[in-house]
């Protein structure tokens, strides 16, 4: 099982080049924001006390599951990590909100209402300290 510990930080400049610029995020045609009830949702999933996750933003790239249609959000995403990855709870509450700036590899995402995994690895952005690397970043 992985551990928040042995993580390690890249530079401040290191992650704001990994990643997708601020105006890719905004764009709704190719990212999703997680919404109030998506992070209320991630808060419960997490076992977290409502309020712990609000004032940062979650972006996953826009992504409907191929079998119920349904637009993937983070809370996909932590899903996917509790479920696939066997990540503990308190390692992504630690990723989320520790003072770590983390890049990971795209990973496969599944879809929490149908259980259908995703065909395409989406890249996930938290601009605050976490998130992946998209393919046309390599």
């Amino acid at each position: 099982m992985a551990d928040y510990n042995s993580v390690v930080s890249l530079s401040r400049e290191e992650f704001e080049r990994s990643g997708p610029s601020r105006a890719e995020l905004d764009d709704e045609t190719k990212s999703t924001k997680s919404d109030e009830v998506d992070i209320a949702k991630m808060e419960r999933l997490l076992d977290l006390r409502p309020g712990m996750l609000a004032g940062d933003e979650y972006y996953l790239e826009r992504l409907s599951c191929q079998c119920c249609g349904r637009l993937l959000t983070m809370y996909d995403f932590v899903f996917t990590g509790l479920v696939d990855a066997s990540h503990s709870k308190s390692l992504i509450v630690h990723t989320f909100v520790g003072n770590k700036l983390v890049v990971n590899e795209p990973r496969r995402i599944r879809c929490s209402a149908c259980g259908e995994i995703a065909r395409h690895s989406p890249w996930y952005r938290m601009p605050q300290s976490y998130g992946c690397r998209p393919a046309h970043f390599e």
